[in-house]
């Protein structure tokens, strides 16, 4: 009887291991609203999520101007930055500066592939610029990187249970601003 219930905790187990919900994140222009909006995208549903403290770091361009970013929570808790949680033109690349979005969290519905919009952000000066994307764990600059001042900009999200779902940015190459609306001429009979 031990043995059964043995193989049957072990099976179950790996079953857990095999199935964990993750999370991936993208960031989008809306030409409509004039605002750029952060979605996430889980592999997983849960009418109630439990969504913990976390943090989505939103990386712009150099020229943006250097003031903190116009923050409206939508999902997942209180979204917001503030001049701790923010880098301008770091040595490391010079070209980019860095806000940190963060957190505390607050139970959310998810859907399995259904983007869920976290919140959305403009500019002080409004404006739309071209490239805005998210950070790249493991690719942007770390916290020991030149001008980066210890600040951790990788992105995480908790479930609740210190774990970290976060999985991978989509459709991350950096915003663009212009919208093309082509219209084809009718063909004539």
């Amino acid at each position: 009887m031990k043995k059964v219930f043995l193989i049957t905790i072990l099976g179950f187990m790996s079953m857990v291991s095999f199935a964990q919900n993750k999370i991936d994140l993208t960031v989008k222009w809306n030409a409509a609203q004039s605002r750029y909006e952060v979605y996430a995208k889980p592999n997983f549903t849960n009418a109630s999520f439990t969504w913990g403290t976390s943090q989505i770091t939103v990386v712009v361009p150099a020229s943006a101007p250097d003031n903190n970013l116009s923050v409206t929570s939508v999902n997942a808790g209180g979204w917001g930055v503030d001049a701790s949680n923010r880098i301008f033109a770091p040595a490391a690349d010079a070209t980019h500066d860095f806000h940190a979005v963060q957190s505390s969290g607050q139970a959310v519905a998810l859907t399995t592939n259904t983007e869920t919009l976290l919140y959305y952000f403009t500019f002080s000066d409004g404006q739309c610029r071209d490239g805005v994307r998210l950070f790249v764990n493991g690719s942007d600059p770390s916290s020991s990187a030149s001008g980066m001042k210890g600040g951790d900009y990788s992105n995480a999200i908790d479930n609740g249970l210190v774990t970290d779902v976060y999985n991978s940015n989509y459709s991350n190459s950096g915003t663009s601003c212009s919208t093309c609306n082509i219209t084809a001429p009718e063909l004539i009979k």
